[in-house]
């Protein structure tokens, strides 16, 4: 078992400034020394300086944008003012900019949009400058919304790869709020048809297809969390407009992919297939649609997988957390054969601590069951022993993983480490 050994060095303090390329000394010099490690984002008891929820994305220049939750309220989106501040790296992680807000809470008692802005979920497209981060906003908390009391979906879009960013959007009648929305079929909640109370988009990594383009860009998936009349667990949403517009993977509300699933997140398999991935107790939901033959819109789920459940799949302690699925392409260490490898990061201990990467070496072509994905998982880096919870990661321009995640002390410091795919692998895959 491999363990990174972590120091802490705090970052810039919050400012609202333009981008800078620059770095503390004590955290160059931290590079120098190790190249591993660096904290984006350095909570603090005593000031009530709350930073959560990770999100990273590279840009089609390679540059990296690292966004994420300030907590001015000091707790989860809904109980208050969270803003978005953003920090970019031009040189794989060794330099970031100075931390700039980028979408600014203001506060107040009612439930209305504007309110703050939270749990990020980043997408920069791999071919021009065009991005979407979509954020929770208003003041309403997802487990206790209700017909009458609903949170709001907010879009911001991006030209010049995440440099900048637009003023918050409200787009939340595309989801509900009206009938005919994604996840609302009647004016109001009257039992009888499909009206949600809530949901969000699962934080972290929005999917960028590498396989399906309809007209100028790259498909885009995002996994929700929703819960209503006729709704629960997780679904899938795609858009062919780099998130302006969205439609239902599926199509049918009514249908749930992954009833029991919280947080979800998305991810795309060599042969096409949608792999939903849902955090729950224990382990990891997991779903896998297919594309009718000919389609790009038609096809169906599978049954759902509880990954504790199989004898080879993912098990972890007591703790249900968020957490991030990649599939990249390696090369087999035995025989240098290239493979693609799924990586699955989660806490591994009974709390929220010990987060690491869990690994499956995929067969090339092969059209996958839910079954079957969730078998032969391996557990591979522990990337770190200490308190720890929400993780996500992307595919750096060197072919490393820029892996960014949320750890101790208080809650949380924002921590970026970069990691070779040997390292996530014990050596079995390598780039």
């Amino acid at each position: 078992m491999h363990i990174l050994l972590l120091l802490f060095l705090p970052c810039c303090a919050m400012a609202s400034v333009p981008y800078v390329d620059g770095v503390t000394e004590a955290t160059d010099l931290l590079y120098k020394q190790q190249d591993k490690v660096q904290i984006l984002a350095h909570s603090n008891d005593s000031t009530r300086d709350v930073y959560r929820i990770p999100a990273i994305a590279k840009n089609r220049k390679g540059e990296l944008v690292a966004i994420y939750d300030y907590r001015v309220c000091g707790t989860d989106i809904g109980f208050g003012e969270v803003d978005q501040v953003m920090r970019i790296s031009k040189n794989n992680g060794r330099k970031w900019s100075k931390e700039v807000k980028i979408a600014d809470g203001v506060g107040g008692e009612e439930n209305v949009f504007g309110v703050g802005f939270g749990d990020p979920a980043l997408c920069l497209d791999r071919e021009s400058g065009r991005g979407v981060l979509i954020t929770v906003s208003g003041k309403c908390i997802y487990g206790y919304a209700k017909a009458d009391h609903r949170p709001f979906i907010a879009r911001q879009i991006t030209t010049d790869g995440g440099h900048t960013w637009s003023e918050p959007e409200d787009i939340t009648q595309q989801f509900w709020g009206k009938k005919g929305a994604l996840f609302q079929t009647t004016e109001s909640d009257d039992g009888m048809g499909v009206f949600a109370w809530a949901g969000f988009f699962g934080s972290g990594k929005i999917l960028q297809s590498r396989l399906m383009k309809v007209g100028q860009y790259y498909r885009l998936y995002a996994a929700l969390l929703v819960k209503g009349t006729g709704l629960k667990g997780a679904y899938v949403v795609y858009s062919d407009d780099m998130g302006m517009t969205w439609q239902l993977l599926g199509g049918n509300p009514a249908f749930q992919a992954a009833p029991d699933s919280d947080e979800p997140k998305v991810e795309e398999l060599p042969s096409g297939q949608i792999v939903l991935s849902g955090r729950k107790w224990y382990g990891r939901t997991f779903n896998i649609w297919t594309f009718a033959e000919g389609s790009t819109t038609a096809g169906s789920w599978d049954t759902p997988i509880n990954s504790h459940d199989v004898p080879t799949g993912i098990k972890v302690g007591a703790n249900s957390c968020n957490g991030e699925i990649l599939i990249v392409r390696g090369r087999r260490a035995t025989d240098g054969k290239p493979c693609h490898v799924a990586l699955q990061s989660l806490p591994k201990a009974d709390t929220r601590a010990d987060v690491s990467i869990y690994y499956k070496v995929l067969e090339d072509g092969k059209h996958y069951t839910s079954a079957a994905f969730a078998e032969g998982w391996k557990l591979g880096l522990q990337v770190t022993d200490k308190r720890s919870a929400y993780s996500t990661m992307c595919l750096q321009k060197d072919g490393r993983l820029a892996f960014f995640y949320e750890e101790e002390p208080y809650i949380y410091n924002m921590v970026y480490v970069p990691l070779t795919l040997s390292q996530a692998t014990n050596g079995e895959v390598k780039k």
